[in-house]
């Protein structure tokens, strides 16, 4: 009867396709089809643009004046600009290639002490690094961060301004909560032995609203841990406190007072933040808080002290942009 019917023999045939193709696409997703897996498949399947995240961050700020110990003043006002460019190559893999620079211009005032010295005024700070992350299975990761460091003052030889580093560790996820880490970094200094030590960090979703991450990121000229407590208001808005420790070592200019001589200030910042996210592509931010602990160190072309000076705690304030791609 099938063979003098042919459109019941077409339906036929159109059902047995039908169900072919679909058993076969069923079978090329990932096993179970869960949640989990299907945003895998779909990273799979994005093109090459879609699998970039950029984001870009202009930042302003001003350190007002504050007493040096011996005599004089100083305010810093900073000018930054940092990018994060995030390759996904698989679900398993992740490459992220960072950049940032940064300008200070120091404001010496003062004849006397450490200010009287004028030891450096207009320094460039920039850090660049590529981090490889790969996922092991859903609760294990680790990672591989080579960077490369740049610090001078203005006229300040170009050769001899370079840091290099990397860092490696290996990170554990629990539930979608919790990420804790631990690793080391090993790189130089300018003018000092090649330095090491361990790191650690996590990353604590304690509620839906409230976050807490710690952070190491010996990778950097302005390397030191920093600890942030954040609060999302909702409506866009979110609030912040952070404390870390900073650390600026920077080449001198080789036609100034001191040429060719290393700078360094030390810091113990304790910071509060603002934030407004206006869409998905744009955030506005504020921040304040107080500088504690600081101090200023010159040392001269071979990394022997010249003089080293604590200054007095200081309020600073600033702003910053961040775009997302």
């Amino acid at each position: 009867m099938l063979k003098n019917s042919p459109i019941r023999r077409s339906t036929v045939l159109a059902i047995f396709f039908t169900v072919f193709v679909l058993s076969v696409f069923i079978n090329s997703l990932p096993a179970q089809a869960q949640p989990e897996s299907l945003e895998r498949y779909q990273k799979q399947k994005m093109s090459f643009f879609e699998r970039w995240a950029i984001r870009l961050n202009g930042n302003a700020d001003h350190m007002f004046n504050t007493d040096i110990d011996g005599g004089g003043k100083f305010n810093i006002t900073r000018l930054g600009l940092n990018q994060d460019a995030t390759f996904t190559a698989s679900d398993k893999l992740e490459v992220v290639f960072g950049a940032s620079f940064n300008y200070y211009n120091f404001d010496f005032s003062g004849s006397q002490g450490f200010a009287g010295l004028r030891p450096w005024r207009n320094v460039i700070v920039s850090n660049n690094n590529m981090r490889v992350k790969y996922a092991v299975n859903k609760n294990w990761g680790v990672f591989v961060m080579p960077t490369i460091s740049y610090g001078s003052e203005s006229g300040a030889p170009f050769w001899d301004s370079f840091t290099i580093g990397g860092m490696a560790g290996a990170s554990y996820t629990t539930g979608s909560n919790l990420t804790v880490g631990i690793g080391g970094f090993v790189g130089s200094r300018l003018e000092q032995s090649v330095i090491g030590y361990p790191i650690g960090f996590i990353d604590w979703r304690i509620t839906e609203s409230l976050n807490l991450s710690a952070l190491a990121s010996g990778a950097r000229n302005d390397f030191g841990p920093k600890a942030e407590l954040s609060y999302d208001l909702g409506r866009g808005f979110k609030v912040a406190s952070s404390v870390g420790y900073e650390l600026r070592r920077f080449r001198l200019d080789e036609k100034g007072n001191f040429e060719e001589g290393i700078g360094q200030i030390q810091t113990l910042p304790l910071s509060a933040k603002i934030s407004y996210t206006v869409n998905k592509f744009l955030t506005l931010n504020t921040y304040g808080g107080w500088l504690f602990d600081g101090s200023l160190e010159l040392e001269d072309s071979g990394g022997d002290r010249i003089q080293k000076e604590d200054f007095d705690s200081a309020p600073f304030l600033g702003a910053s942009i961040t775009i997302n791609l």
